[in-house]
Protein backbone atom coordinates (compact mmCIF):
# COMPACT_ATOMS: atom_id res chain seq x y z
CA UNK A 1 0.00 0.00 0.00
CA UNK A 2 1.47 3.33 -1.02
CA UNK A 3 0.25 6.34 0.85
CA UNK A 4 1.02 9.94 1.53
CA UNK A 5 1.35 11.53 4.94
CA UNK A 6 -2.12 12.97 4.60
CA UNK A 7 -5.55 11.43 4.71
CA UNK A 8 -6.82 10.97 1.17
CA UNK A 9 -9.69 9.36 -0.70
CA UNK A 10 -7.36 6.96 -2.52
CA UNK A 11 -6.28 5.46 0.81
CA UNK A 12 -9.88 5.31 2.03
CA UNK A 13 -10.98 3.57 -1.18
CA UNK A 14 -8.03 1.17 -1.03
CA UNK A 15 -8.84 0.08 2.51
CA UNK A 16 -12.59 -0.20 1.88
CA UNK A 17 -12.22 -2.31 -1.24
CA UNK A 18 -12.77 -6.01 -0.60
CA UNK A 19 -11.12 -6.81 -3.92
CA UNK A 20 -7.86 -4.99 -3.16
CA UNK A 21 -4.51 -6.63 -2.55
CA UNK A 22 -4.60 -6.01 1.21
CA UNK A 23 -6.32 -9.40 1.56
CA UNK A 24 -8.63 -8.36 4.40
CA UNK A 25 -11.87 -8.70 2.44
CA UNK A 26 -14.62 -6.56 3.93
CA UNK A 27 -13.13 -6.30 7.43
CA UNK A 28 -11.99 -2.69 6.96
CA UNK A 29 -15.42 -1.75 5.59
CA UNK A 30 -17.09 -3.17 8.72
CA UNK A 31 -14.63 -1.18 10.83
CA UNK A 32 -15.43 1.97 8.81
CA UNK A 33 -19.15 1.48 9.36
CA UNK A 34 -18.70 0.90 13.09
CA UNK A 35 -15.94 3.42 13.88
CA UNK A 36 -16.83 6.27 11.55
CA UNK A 37 -20.54 6.13 10.74
CA UNK A 38 -22.29 4.40 13.62
CA UNK A 39 -20.45 6.54 16.16
CA UNK A 40 -22.63 9.41 14.92
CA UNK A 41 -25.88 7.71 13.91
CA UNK A 42 -27.35 4.25 13.37
CA UNK A 43 -27.41 3.28 9.72
CA UNK A 44 -28.53 -0.09 8.37
CA UNK A 45 -26.05 -1.23 5.77
CA UNK A 46 -25.08 -4.60 4.31
CA UNK A 47 -21.29 -4.69 4.02
CA UNK A 48 -21.32 -8.15 2.44
CA UNK A 49 -23.08 -6.90 -0.69
CA UNK A 50 -21.40 -3.50 -0.78
CA UNK A 51 -19.72 -2.30 -3.94
CA UNK A 52 -17.54 0.80 -4.29
CA UNK A 53 -17.96 3.08 -7.29
CA UNK A 54 -15.02 5.05 -8.75
CA UNK A 55 -16.34 8.28 -7.17
CA UNK A 56 -16.17 6.65 -3.70
CA UNK A 57 -19.82 5.85 -3.22
CA UNK A 58 -20.47 2.60 -1.39
CA UNK A 59 -23.77 0.92 -2.32
CA UNK A 60 -25.34 -2.21 -0.86
CA UNK A 61 -27.78 -4.59 -2.57
CA UNK A 62 -30.82 -2.75 -1.18
CA UNK A 63 -29.71 0.57 -2.66
CA UNK A 64 -28.50 2.10 0.59
CA UNK A 65 -25.44 4.21 -0.04
CA UNK A 66 -22.63 6.01 1.69
CA UNK A 67 -21.03 8.79 -0.35
CA UNK A 68 -17.56 9.67 0.91
CA UNK A 69 -16.20 13.10 0.11
CA UNK A 70 -12.88 14.30 1.44
CA UNK A 71 -11.60 17.80 1.12
CA UNK A 72 -8.81 19.55 2.91
CA UNK A 73 -9.28 18.83 6.61
CA UNK A 74 -12.89 17.64 6.18
CA UNK A 75 -14.71 14.37 5.66
CA UNK A 76 -18.34 14.41 4.57
CA UNK A 77 -20.47 11.28 4.52
CA UNK A 78 -23.88 11.31 2.88
CA UNK A 79 -26.00 8.38 4.03
CA UNK A 80 -28.94 7.50 1.82
CA UNK A 81 -31.49 4.77 2.55
CA UNK A 82 -33.63 4.26 -0.55
CA UNK A 83 -36.13 2.11 1.34
CA UNK A 84 -37.08 4.81 3.81
CA UNK A 85 -36.32 7.73 1.47
CA UNK A 86 -34.16 9.35 4.12
CA UNK A 87 -30.72 10.78 3.84
CA UNK A 88 -28.35 12.24 6.38
CA UNK A 89 -25.09 14.09 6.32
CA UNK A 90 -22.25 13.45 8.74
CA UNK A 91 -19.35 15.87 8.71
CA UNK A 92 -16.05 15.60 10.49
CA UNK A 93 -13.88 18.70 10.38
CA UNK A 94 -10.34 19.52 11.42
CA UNK A 95 -9.19 17.72 14.53
CA UNK A 96 -12.34 15.56 14.71
CA UNK A 97 -11.73 14.35 11.14
CA UNK A 98 -8.15 13.37 11.87
CA UNK A 99 -9.17 11.66 15.11
CA UNK A 100 -12.00 9.62 13.57
CA UNK A 101 -9.65 8.56 10.78
CA UNK A 102 -7.04 7.51 13.35
CA UNK A 103 -9.71 5.58 15.30
CA UNK A 104 -10.66 3.75 12.10
CA UNK A 105 -7.02 2.97 11.34
CA UNK A 106 -6.58 1.67 14.90
CA UNK A 107 -9.54 -0.67 14.37
CA UNK A 108 -8.04 -1.83 11.05
CA UNK A 109 -4.69 -2.45 12.74
CA UNK A 110 -6.36 -4.61 15.41
CA UNK A 111 -7.67 -6.91 12.67
CA UNK A 112 -4.28 -7.38 10.97
CA UNK A 113 -2.55 -9.50 13.61
CA UNK A 114 -2.06 -12.32 11.08
CA UNK A 115 -0.73 -9.96 8.40
CA UNK A 116 2.41 -8.39 9.88
CA UNK A 117 3.44 -6.48 6.73
CA UNK A 118 0.03 -4.85 6.35
CA UNK A 119 -0.08 -4.15 10.09
CA UNK A 120 3.32 -2.46 9.87
CA UNK A 121 2.20 -0.32 6.93
CA UNK A 122 -1.02 0.77 8.62
CA UNK A 123 0.83 1.50 11.86
CA UNK A 124 3.37 3.63 9.97
CA UNK A 125 0.58 5.48 8.19
CA UNK A 126 -1.20 6.20 11.49
CA UNK A 127 2.04 7.37 13.08
CA UNK A 128 2.76 9.73 10.19
CA UNK A 129 -0.70 11.27 10.60
CA UNK A 130 -0.19 11.57 14.36
CA UNK A 131 3.20 13.26 13.86
CA UNK A 132 1.63 15.70 11.43
CA UNK A 133 -1.12 16.50 13.96
CA UNK A 134 1.47 17.03 16.70
CA UNK A 135 3.52 19.28 14.40
CA UNK A 136 0.43 21.38 13.61
CA UNK A 137 -0.34 21.76 17.33
CA UNK A 138 3.10 23.09 18.28
CA UNK A 139 3.63 25.57 15.45
CA UNK A 140 3.92 29.08 16.90
CA UNK A 141 1.30 31.61 15.89
CA UNK A 142 2.72 34.72 14.22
Amino acid sequence: MKHSKTIDTATIAHLLSHEDEHGMGRVFMYAFLNEVIRQKRPFPFDCESAQITPNLMIVDYQGRSIAVEQRRNRLSLTLNDQRSETSALIEYKGKAYRQVFLDWLAACIRYTSLQPELRKELTGYAQSIQRKIWFIKVLPVH
